[in-house]
């Protein structure tokens, strides 16, 4: 995933579907999403079968024609549904204003909306997936439009659309999936968005291909900060070839 709106013409054909995910718990999630562009439908199915692989090429999938960044989502909301039935945190969005960054979606919102969350804003890199897609998938489950702001484009683009608001929840699927020259702008985006008693839940990988960037070296970047802690909250099965986790980064109490 590039940093950047590099989605040719193409893009903008394919198809749009309604699609299901269901996670561990029995949680529905519906949305959509171009034909073909999530692998999986069910994680309970997907952890038990051991499918976790390295990614696949599909025509037609969200940002650059891969499943490596659907994996990242289904990460982050199984994780999510795992804090709120077994962990039982069930006031992790009561009233709480929620930020949606990297491969933007819309899967995660849907997640807070649908635990109480008072407003979701989505930043999406691509302009036409926040279009065809991520519009469309909140749409389909009746979220008010005017209690989401949808934005597009850049890292730079996202710093000015955080416009100095802070949020007290960032969820970033596979927001890392680039090379390192953006670790510092991705960590100063994180710093300026997040509340000061606010929690950044991120899915990545050790190592992705096509990219140097990595989660090693974006947690060395953490700790040489000093802004925030970390906390894994959900690791894929040691089956998975490249190692997916979601980390939760709060801010650090001086």
């Amino acid at each position: 995933m590039v940093l950047n709106e590099k989605h040719n013409e193409k893009r903008n054909e394919v198809a749009a579907k309604n699609c299901e995910l269901m996670l561990e718990s029995g949680k529905q999630i519906y949305y959509v999403a171009p034909l073909n562009a999530n692998p999986v439908r069910n994680m309970s199915n997907f952890v038990n079968e051991n499918t976790y692989s390295n990614p696949t090429k599909r025509k037609g999938s969200c940002h650059d024609d891969s499943d490596e960044e659907w994996h990242g989502v289904n990460a982050l909301c199984q994780a999510i549904d795992n804090a709120i039935t077994i962990d039982m945190e069930k006031d992790m969005f009561f009233g709480k204003s929620v930020l949606e960054l990297g491969f933007c979606t819309g899967l995660p919102s849907l997640f807070a909306w649908d635990n109480g969350a008072s407003e979701v804003a989505l930043h999406c890199y691509s302009k036409a997936d926040l279009d065809l897609y991520v519009k469309p998938t909140m749409r389909r489950n009746n979220i008010p439009l005017n209690r989401c702001k949808f934005s597009s484009g850049d890292l730079a683009a996202c710093k000015r659309a955080l416009g100095g608001k802070k949020f007290d929840v960032v969820l970033a699927s596979e927001l890392i999936n680039t090379n390192e020259s953006d670790f510092k702008a991705i960590h100063e985006i994180i710093e300026l968005a997040l509340a000061d008693d606010g929690i950044c839940l991120m899915s990545a990988k050790a190592y992705y291909p096509g990219v140097n960037g990595n989660l090693p070296s974006f947690l060395d970047l953490v700790k040489v900060r000093g802004r925030f802690d970390v906390f894994y909250r959900w690791q894929a099965p040691k089956t998975e070839i490249i190692p997916r986790k979601v980390v939760q980064f709060t801010r650090t109490i001086r």
